[in-house]
């Protein structure tokens, strides 16, 4: 062994416990900072609820203006003005001040997340996503990137708590049930191909998680829209979000390029099997279940191109596709047996 190499080893050998354990801390600090907020985001939209009754009782005071100056009925629905409101202009300074909040506790909690993934990496001296613990944060992570890119872009503050609320309990979950020590990888782990294969699924991962959150949140604006409430003492900030369809748009937007990253996921996956197997394919239930993922999202992509198909019935396959993912992950990895049992448990 050379005097450089050996030398690398003692710091390699040295540097590790101290690294982990700095990965550990900057990964708890994001979840504390995460958690207030999520808190900031549910303020958020509780503060909305007003903006929503006033902002109601305003557009019922023109449409009764424009009803009584021209001479038509206030029922009459040519006379009615239906608000579009695509942003929360008409949200209170106290709302505003709380989304600008809560958005900076999310980037403050990401770049403690994203340094918990680097120390991670550096404590191992390779990527950090080589068991479902590393995997789990990184995926987190990405979601939470997509997100705060999306919301900078879009102004989606109110899509904050159903997307911070999933990666708070990916990374519980990744400490309560997952977490594996740092250690070197399994040999069969040592290739180009992990860069490759598993980062394009996280970034898949990601982009799947925010428009899942999308998902939801468009159909409780379509069931919103379908039975608007009656008084506007009600309004909630459901009615301060864009129009569903705005909303169902966006999610297949994501989704989409979502899709395709997963696609190339299952095919660099497809190219590694064979360089360490042999066979481009062997039914192992963790190819088995990363191929239906792929077929329900296709099914998804599929029923919103389709004439006579409603966007609210695509959006349910799209939800299940998002819980194929899931159960790829934390069923499968754990339960099933197989050539790809590196979850590290």
């Amino acid at each position: 062994m050379t005097s450089s190499a050996a030398l690398a080893s003692l710091v390699s050998a040295a540097a590790s416990p101290t690294m982990a354990s700095w990965s550990n801390l900057a990964l708890y600090s994001a979840m504390a900072v995460y958690t207030i907020a999520m808190l900031l985001f549910a303020s958020y939209l509780a503060a909305l609820g007003p903006a929503a009754a006033a902002a109601s009782k305003a557009t019922a005071k023109v449409t009764e203006l424009v009803a009584v100056g021209g001479g038509a009925s206030a029922d009459d629905p040519s006379t009615q003005v239906a608000p579009d409101v695509d942003d929360t202009s008409e949200a209170s300074p106290r709302a505003r001040k709380l989304a600008g909040s809560a958005l900076s506790m999310t980037w403050l909690a990401t770049a403690l997340l994203a340094a918990s993934v680097v120390l991670r990496g550096l404590a191992v001296m390779r990527a950090p996503w080589g068991n479902m613990f590393e995997f789990a944060n990184a995926g987190a992570l990405a979601a939470a990137v997509a997100y705060l890119v999306l919301a900078r872009r879009n102004r989606w503050e109110w899509l904050g708590i159903f997307v911070v609320g999933p990666v708070l309990l990916t990374l519980g979950l990744a400490l309560l049930a997952f977490y594996t020590e740092a250690a070197e990888l399994m040999p069969a782990l040592k290739s180009v191909w992990l860069v490759i294969h598993v980062i394009v699924a996280i970034l898949a991962v990601g982009l799947f998680t925010v428009a899942f959150a999308l998902g939801v949140v468009y159909l409780l604006k379509s069931h919103r829209e379908a039975n608007p409430p009656a008084n506007s003492a009600k309004r909630n900030f459901l009615d301060t979000l864009p129009r569903a369809a705005t909303l169902e748009r966006a999610a297949y937007g994501i989704n989409m390029i979502g899709f395709i990253l997963w696609t190339f996921t299952l095919v660099a996956g497809a190219i590694w099997a064979q360089k360490a197997w042999g066979s481009y394919w062997t039914w192992d239930p963790k190819e088995v279940w990363t191929f239906v993922v792929w077929v329900v999202y296709a099914a998804y992509m599929h029923a919103r191109a389709t004439a006579g198909w409603e966007p609210r019935k695509a959006m349910w396959i799209a939800i299940a596709a998002f819980v194929s993912v899931i159960i790829n992950f934390a069923v499968v990895n754990v339960f099933f047996v197989g050539q790809h049992s590196y979850s590290g448990l």
